[in-house]
């Protein structure tokens, strides 16, 4: 699902679905993503809030592709008034609390779903993936939670504060074991920043590297409460929890 799609092959034109017309139902749109070839259409279901553009069966998604509907964000199966962007991000430096399944509240018996707001690093970043970069969910401008190739635009002066980072492994070299600092560069176009993962905790060092050494080639997403490194346009975080970096594949 996506909250945008483009009105020509060039994509050229943007419609956010929030501005689709009845008039735009049965139209073709085509997918943010330039090498999907979706054939996108608005969709706006009775009983539910919010409108979504979506693929038709017959022209699906590119594997792959975060705006498919195995990767998708649905806005109508959250909470957007609760979403509190810097508290989610925050929570993803907790170290996680076992909990037993019958503790869930909602999954069994109520009769009634209490939808939460986004919470989780992936919940999140499909959420801002979904939305074109210049829009808003529950009024914070998505390209100041996301920092892609979409909204490099807005930092020209770098990245402070708690972030969602889409990056890549920096090259030649990505960690130093003595130090236990990880290294990205974003994933965006001349690699202008670079972004240091710094752990206290040799084990969890070890666990990430290990988790991300066999998927350098791949987007690496990682939350975090940004500051200069006091090196130029290089930037550092304190890395807590392993529920603060997802692999995207």
């Amino acid at each position: 699902m996506a909250m945008y799609a483009y009105k020509d092959i060039f994509r050229k034109e943007k419609l956010l679905a929030r501005d689709a017309r009845k008039q735009d139902k049965g139209i073709r749109f085509y997918c943010p993503n330039l090498r999907c070839d979706a054939h996108m259409h608005i969709r706006h279901k009775e009983g539910v809030s919010a409108a979504y553009f979506s693929a038709i069966p017959s022209h699906a998604h590119i594997k792959g592709c975060l705006h498919g509907s195995k990767n998708g964000f649905n806005p109508n199966n959250y909470n957007e008034e609760k979403f509190e962007f810097d508290n989610a991000l925050a929570a993803l430096t907790m170290p996680s609390k076992r909990q037993r399944k019958k503790e869930i509240p909602g999954e069994h018996g109520s009769g009634t779903v209490t939808l939460k707001p986004p919470h989780t690093l992936q919940q999140i970043y499909f959420m801002c993936k979904s939305y074109d970069c210049a829009d808003t969910y529950n009024g914070i401008t998505i390209g100041r939670m996301l920092l892609d190739n979409r909204s490099a635009y807005m930092y020209p002066k770098g990245v402070f504060g708690w972030k969602i980072i889409e990056g890549k492994c920096k090259r030649p070299h990505f960690y130093d074991a003595a130090k236990k600092k990880i290294f990205l560069t974003a994933a965006t176009d001349g690699d202008k920043y670079t972004f240091i993962l710094e752990f206290d905790d040799e084990t969890l060092f070890k666990e990430i590297k290990n988790i991300v050494f066999p998927n350098r080639d791949y987007p690496i997403v990682v939350a975090g409460n940004w500051m200069s490194s006091g090196s130029f346009n290089m930037f550092c975080m304190s890395f807590f929890s392993d529920k603060q970096l997802k692999i995207v594949k």
